[in-house]
């Protein structure tokens, strides 16, 4: 029985650790519903957040590093086994196929047992699945691992865009998430880097994979300070009725919210999962596909803050349309042109141009939208980009057997330039 007289302090430090109860009184999967007599259900966020926001960023990136690195081994892992071009898109379709699952399932998961929690499984799932995935030759096998480790990395994004959402205050919420997207293009950038230690799709290479993603669990558990579970409305389940209502919403004031997401998802994931392929196999090393690569990413990074200031003091949908046209342009060249180096450079401007457009598209969705729909139409943006993500790299897979390797540029041609329809239809009809 605890003391009447014990200080005040030493209470409210008991009140401000999340320290799990008696083995009775836990759960699998959480409570469905927290009991509110329980003092560390939610933990509210200090005055300074900076120490555990560090943490959990580093965190955040260590293990974006080693996903960035597993998407580009992957290719190579499967062609290890003289897979044909189609398997290797069939396979990193099943990725967004797993982000797809993921935007309906993980929410739940992480309301229930709280994101400190959610985040080590997370990245312990997608650690057993890149293992078994590094194992296996079967099409089938190889996609199912492919698929959950889709499922692992949108919880994991999932859970930290809510850990920041629900302890961040309104004042550095934007310089935070700033951060949170530059460290994501950083991030996979430098994944690319890591394909030179090993040979490609190797199991250095894998079980390099492995330990970034263990690593990734060390700033996590070692947090102290930080709320180990917050409240974010996001993660609360969407009544079916109020979904559809804003998706007519969504419809109805941007109606470039579908094709423009799927587009997007078509031309982000083409790049992500079959460039590599394209690249090793008109003659570039590793060791250059891995600058190419890196340095694209790098570059699209360096055009995120340019393009979203510029698009504050225009109209977004224009800008978008404008980009794409250029995307479309600079991609024109290499349908007809056998040059690697030229492919490599347009590639860089390629990048930086194309990696833009989810942002415009989803901030343009989120100013016509009300207040009351945004919840439910990020997730539904999400799942639209991933629906595209899911089609791209199989169609492309598809076309490159059937009429070559510039059917890669082909695509993108098309793509950007659908888009770049789309967008300009758009800004016209809210001119």
């Amino acid at each position: 029985m605890m003391p009447r007289d014990l200080p005040n302090h030493a209470a409210a430090e008991n009140i401000e650790v999340d320290r799990p109860g008696p083995l009775s009184e836990a759960s699998l999967l959480g409570a469905a519903h927290s009991s509110p007599a329980a003092p560390d259900a939610i933990v509210s966020a200090s005055a300074s957040v900076y120490p555990g926001l560090i943490g959990l960023l580093a965190a955040y990136g260590v293990l974006i590093v080693g996903n960035g690195l597993f998407t580009t081994a992957v290719p190579f892992q499967i062609m290890r086994f003289d897979a044909s071009t189609m398997l290797v898109g069939a396979v990193q379709s099943s990725y967004y196929g797993g982000f797809i699952l993921g935007a309906f399932f993980t929410r739940t998961l992480i309301e229930r047992i709280g994101q400190h929690r959610a985040f080590v499984a997370f990245a312990a799932m997608a650690t057993l699945l890149v293992m078994g995935f590094s194992m296996s030759e079967s099409p089938f096998t190889l996609c199912l691992f492919r698929l959950g480790t889709g499922f692992a990395l949108m919880g994991i994004y999932t859970t930290v865009e809510s850990w920041l959402n629900g302890s961040v205050p309104n004042s550095i919420r934007g310089s935070v998430f700033g951060s949170y997207q530059a460290i994501n293009f950083l991030a996979v950038g430098a994944g690319q880097f890591l394909l030179n230690i090993g040979a490609p799709g190797s199991q250095t290479q894998i079980l390099l994979v492995v330990a970034l993603f263990t690593a990734a669990v060390l700033p996590i558990t070692m947090m102290q300070g930080w709320p180990s579970r917050v409240p974010d409305n996001r993660l609360a389940p969407t009544d079916a009725h109020t979904w559809m209502d804003s998706v007519r919403d969504m419809m109805d004031k941007a109606p470039i919210a579908v094709p423009g997401c799927i587009l997007s998802g078509l031309l982000y994931s083409t790049f992500y999962s079959l460039m590599p392929v394209y690249l090793a196999r008109i003659g570039f090393s590793i060791a250059q596909l891995s600058l190419i690569t890196g340095g694209s990413l790098l570059c699209a990074l360096l055009t995120q803050w340019p393009v979203g200031r510029l698009s504050d003091r225009m109209h977004r949908c224009r800008l978008s349309a404008r980009l794409a046209a250029c995307s479309a342009c600079v991609t024109l060249p290499l349908v007809v042109i056998d040059a690697p180096w030229l492919a490599s450079a347009l590639t860089f401007v390629f990048v930086a141009m194309t990696f833009t457009q989810y942002g415009l598209i989803a901030s343009h969705v989120n100013d016509r939208t009300s207040a009351e729909h945004r919840v439910a139409i990020s997730a539904t943006l999400i799942i639209l980009f991933s629906i595209g993500g899911l089609i791209g790299p199989a169609l492309v897979s598809g076309l490159i057997a059937a009429f070559g390797l510039k059917a890669l540029h082909a695509f993108n041609v098309v793509a950007s330039m659908l888009l770049a329809c789309f967008a300009w239809r758009e800004s016209r009809r809210f001119a």
